[in-house]
């Protein structure tokens, strides 16, 4: 399996929904690997060494559809999630979990730092 270990992830503004796109490929082949029913986790944390449930944020997906048949996933963070996050950066990771392929193999895909910031404008209309 290869990932893409180590990525910044930029930053996210507060209030606004992001998705992060994650593919996963065979090492050797280059070849995408079916991910239907796996499970993907994003979370961010201010230490890498705290508990899931002090998670700055955290969610998840089901991976599902075409897209997983190509090894694809699409973690969906909403608006209300990043709403919840002071303004800051923090440390991140993406996990997948193979619920399906190799029941309970947890793989790390990615991780490092991501900002969130504030909008410049606030309007909602």
């Amino acid at each position: 399996m290869s990932s893409n270990k180590n990525i910044n992830l930029g930053s996210f503004k507060i209030g606004l929904s992001r998705d992060i796109a994650v593919t996963v490929k065979d090492r050797d082949t280059k070849a995408a690997i079916d991910v239907t029913g796996d499970k993907f986790y994003f979370t961010v944390k201010n230490y890498s060494h705290e508990d899931d449930a002090d998670a700055v944020l955290q969610t998840s997906v089901v991976a599902s559809g075409s897209d997983a048949l190509a090894g694809k996933a699409i973690i969906a963070v909403s608006a209300d999630d990043t709403g919840l996050v002071q303004a800051n950066s923090y440390w991140y990771d993406i996990i997948w979990i193979r619920t399906v392929s190799y029941p309970g193999k947890r793989v790390p895909v990615k991780n490092g730092m991501v900002s969130f910031e504030r909008s410049i404008t606030h309007a909602t209309s």
